[in-house]
Formats: C-alpha cells, structure tokens, sequence
C-alpha cells in the first residue's frame, strides 16, 4: 500500500512543475538578442543618417543591452522594405523607421496597406517644409508668388517629387489659394535646387538645411511647420497668412502590427534615451530639425489627423501621378 507521505510528495513535485517552468519564462529577459532596425531607403538619405546616428548613441552610452542593427532594404521608393517590416514576425525583433512618405504612398494607393496595418512605437523628430523661390526671380514674399501664379495659371514652374510627400501640400496651398502652378518631376531637395538655379523652374518645397545651404541662390517666403523657424524668423508662416496647411517630415518608428506591447513600449522608451543625449541634440541642430517625442495616444492621433488630410487631396496627387 503506498504510503500517505509519499503521495503528497508526488502532489507537491507536481505542483512546482509549473512554478519552475513560469519561473524559467519569467527570467528570460528581452532583449536576448540583436534588435532589426529597417530603412526603406537608401544609405547615406536622411533616414538612413538618423539611423546611423542613433545606432551609433545608443553603443557609446550602452543605452541598450543589445545591439541595434540597422538595415536598409530599399526598392520601389520605399514600399519593398515597409512591406517586409509588416509581413515580419511581432516579436519585437523588428521595427521600421520610415517618414510620412510611407502616408503618402498609402493614400495614393502605391502600397495596399495604410498605417493600420501596423503597431507605432514613437515619433523622434520633426523637420517642416518651407516654399523657396529661386533667388534670380522677382519674388520677394508669398503673396507676390499667388499673385504671378494667378496671372498666368500655370506658367510659374515647381521642382517637386510627383506623388512624394511634397506633392501633397502644392495640391493644399493651390485649393487653398486658388493658384495654378506647373509641378515639375526632379526628385529631392538637390536636384529641385539644381532645377531652381538652372532656371528651368521658379521654386520648390525644400528642407529646412537648406535656409543655409541654399545663399543667395534661394529665398525662402512661406514656412510650413506650426510656428516661424529661430533659423528664418521673418518668413511667414502658412497658418499665418490663413491657411490651415503644415507640411513637416515626420520620422516614426513602427512595429509589426501585433508585437506586445511592453515590447513596443520598451523601444520607445530608448528612442527616448537616446533622443535626450548630445549626439542627437547635436545632430538635429546641425540639420535645423526639432527633437519632437511623441508616443502613445498622442501619437496615434497624430497620425490619424495627417493621414486624413493625405487622403483628402489624394485624388488630385494621383491624377498628376497619371500624367507624369
């Protein structure tokens, strides 16, 4: 006859089974390995520079017990390396970093997918647009551009990426104003500058470096971000002149959709570490960008109002898509 004793033995080896296993899962930390960081685009573009430069923090400060590993899978402007960030696994082993270029290709329909399609972690920072005109045209302000613009629908030429991210505030500022302007293909902030001084169009959106970099071969006369720029206090602003229009890049960090959310909230968390050290202070200085920190709600709700104004001129940016 088995014994009493030796039946509540077996009960309570039985029992710590499962303690001990939870136990064991408890313990396994995260992150136990290399953390995948994928830029859409090329290397040596300003996401990928962003990239590098947090990649770069976060070992010198040993802000993370893991590597960070940058990689850039590029292709059809972006949409190859977003697409294989939100077919990855959710365990919190990949993330994208990509600018509301990514809002843009999904309002017009270049990827079947829009920002629901995924889980986002942060926003680290903001780089607004301002409207340049070349420094050879008559144009000394906003209003005089309207003007020209109304006079001739049409003639006055701007160097843009037809589709891109900057497209969408012509179409805004041309319904807000009533202005007709020619949009002309040229591609990023270089080559609408060489466009610009080779006289083959007037002006463009360009990045905020460029207030500098630009001379006097480029005068700024309309910012586009919520308040003037310390580095341009005497160009207006849109919201300033009546228009309700803020055309900014803005650099987000994303998840596949279903990673959990302490993952989620432990890489923003050292976004945010690496956001508050001088490297980056330093790095946005230079470039005339903000540190701006958004997570959460806030940042879910951001998203959500930009994107409805993406899609809400989305029509007109692809009929100028079909023409090109």
């Amino acid at each position: 006859m088995i014994s009493k004793k030796i039946i509540a033995l077996g009960s309570a080896m039985a029992a710590a089974v499962p303690m001990a296993l939870s136990s064991n899962v408890a313990i396994a930390a995260y992150p136990e390995k290399p953390i995948k960081l994928v830029i859409p685009y090329r290397a040596g573009g300003g996401s990928d520079s962003l990239a590098r430069t947090i990649q770069a923090a976060i070992e010198k400060h040993k802000i993370m017990a893991v590597k960070l590993v940058v990689t850039n899978i590029t292709g059809a402007g972006g949409a190859v390396g977003i697409r294989s960030v939100k077919d990855a696994k959710p365990d919190g082993y990949t993330f994208l970093q990509v600018h509301n270029g990514f809002l843009a290709f999904a309002a017009t329909g270049r990827v079947n997918f829009g920002p629901s399609a995924f889980t986002p972690v942060a926003q680290t920072t903001q780089s607004c647009l301002y409207l340049a005109v070349a420094g050879s045209t008559p144009f000394k302000s906003f209003d005089d551009v309207v003007k020209a613009a109304k006079a001739a629908p049409g003639k006055l030429k701007a160097s843009d990426s037809i589709g891109g991210v900057s497209h969408f505030p012509w179409v805004m500022l041309m319904n807000a104003t009533g202005m007709k302007v020619g949009i002309v293909q040229a591609g990023g902030t270089s080559k609408r500058f060489a466009a610009m001084k080779g006289g083959h169009t007037q002006m463009a959106f360009m990045s905020p470096g460029w207030i500098k970099r630009g001379g006097d071969a480029l005068r700024g006369v309309l910012w586009l971000g919520p308040t003037r720029h310390p580095a341009a206090p005497n160009m207006p602003t849109a919201i300033e002149k009546g228009f309700n229009i803020n055309a900014c890049l803005n650099r987000r960090f994303w998840a596949p959709k279903g990673t959990d959310a302490k993952r989620v909230a432990y890489f923003a968390g050292i976004l945010g570490k690496v956001m508050a050290t001088d490297e980056l202070k330093a790095y946005h200085k230079k470039r005339l960008g903000f540190i701006r920190l958004l997570t959460g709600a806030k940042l879910k709700a951001d998203i959500e109002a930009e994107y409805k104004t993406f899609q809400k001129v989305a029509p007109t940016v692809k009929a100028s898509m079909k023409k090109k």
